[in-house]
C-alpha cells in the first residue's frame, strides 16, 4: 500500500531569531520610537507592562503574567513596565519569503491555552538547543500552534470580522449598530448578541474603550490637551468623555 502527500508551501518562511529574558523593575520604560527592527513575541512570565503605540490604530496593550502578545516589524511604540521585576520572554525574527497572516498584521494579544510551553520551548535546555534547526521547528511550532487555534474559532464569530476590523481602524467614526451589522450581513438583533457573546461588551461599549485606549495615548504624548484628545477619537461630549475615562483608569484625563 502506497500513501502519498502533497505537502502545501508554506505562506512565509522565518530566519534570523534570536530570544531573550528581559526582568525590569516597575517604572521602566523601553523605547522602540523608530520601529521595530523584527517581527516579536513577548511572553509576560511574571508581573504587569503595558505598550503604547505610536502609529498604530491599536492605541495599547496591557499584558499580565501569562499573556503573549505580538508586535510586527517597523511597529513604532514604548513600554512600560507596570510592577516591580516584570519578567519577559521575547522571540525575534525576520521574514524570509512571504507575508504574515491577516491576524499577525498589526499589534495583539494572542490568545492561545498552551502559549507558556510553547515559548518555553525555545529557552528550556533541550537536546539539539544550541543548533538553528532547533530554534526553526520551535519557532515554527509556535506559529503553527496559533494559526491552527485561529482555524478552529467558529464560523459564527468569524462572520463579525468585518465590523471588528471596521471598529478597530475607524473607532471614531460614530456610526450605528445597524452599519457594522449590515458590514456582516446581519440583522441588528442577531449582531448585537453575537457579538456581546464574542466580545463580552456591546459593541458601541467596546468602540468606547478603543477610543479611550487611543485617547491615553495622545494625551501621554503631550501633543493633545483634554479636549483635542476626546475630538480626535470621535468623542464629542467632553464631560461624557472625562467620566469614562476615570472610570476606566481611576484617574482624570489631566492627571496624564
Amino acid at each position: 500500500m502506497k500513501f502519498e502527500y502533497n505537502l502545501q508551501e508554506p505562506a512565509f518562511t522565518v530566519e534570523n531569531i534570536n530570544i531573550q529574558n528581559v526582568a525590569r523593575p516597575c517604572g521602566y520604560k523601553h523605547s522602540n520610537r523608530n520601529g521595530r527592527m523584527k517581527h516579536g513575541f513577548i511572553y509576560v512570565v511574571k508581573g504587569r507592562l503595558r505598550h503604547d503605540f505610536l502609529e498604530s490604530e491599536v492605541g495599547s496593550i496591557e499584558a499580565s503574567a501569562g499573556d503573549l502578545v505580538f508586535i510586527p516589524q517597523s511597529c513604532a511604540y514604548y513600554t512600560t513596565y507596570l510592577e516591580e521585576q516584570t519578567e519577559i520572554k521575547e522571540i525575534q525574527f525576520d521574514l524570509s519569503s512571504g507575508t504574515l497572516p491577516s491576524y499577525l498584521s498589526a499589534p495583539c494579544r494572542i490568545e492561545l491555552p498552551n502559549a507558556r510551553e510553547a515559548v518555553e520551548a525555545l529557552f528550556l535546555p533541550s537536546e539539539g538547543t544550541g543548533h538553528p534547526f532547533y530554534y526553526l521547528a520551535s519557532l515554527y511550532r509556535l506559529l503553527w500552534q496559533i494559526d491552527d487555534h485561529y482555524a478552529r474559532l467558529p464560523a459564527k464569530y468569524k462572520k463579525l470580522q468585518p465590523a471588528l476590523a471596521e471598529l478597530s481602524q475607524c473607532y471614531d467614526k460614530n456610526a450605528p449598530v445597524s452599519y457594522y451589522a449590515a458590514l456582516c450581513d446581519m440583522s441588528e438583533v442577531h449582531f448585537r448578541r453575537l457579538f456581546r457573546e464574542f466580545v463580552g461588551a456591546s459593541p458601541v461599549d467596546y468602540r468606547n474603550d478603543l477610543r479611550l485606549t487611543n485617547a491615553r495615548v495622545r494625551l501621554q504624548s503631550g501633543e493633545y490637551n483634554v479636549s483635542e484628545a476626546a475630538e480626535s477619537v470621535g468623542f464629542s461630549n467632553l464631560s461624557f468623555f472625562i467620566r469614562l475615562y476615570k472610570k476606566k483608569y481611576g484617574n482624570t484625563p489631566k492627571k496624564e
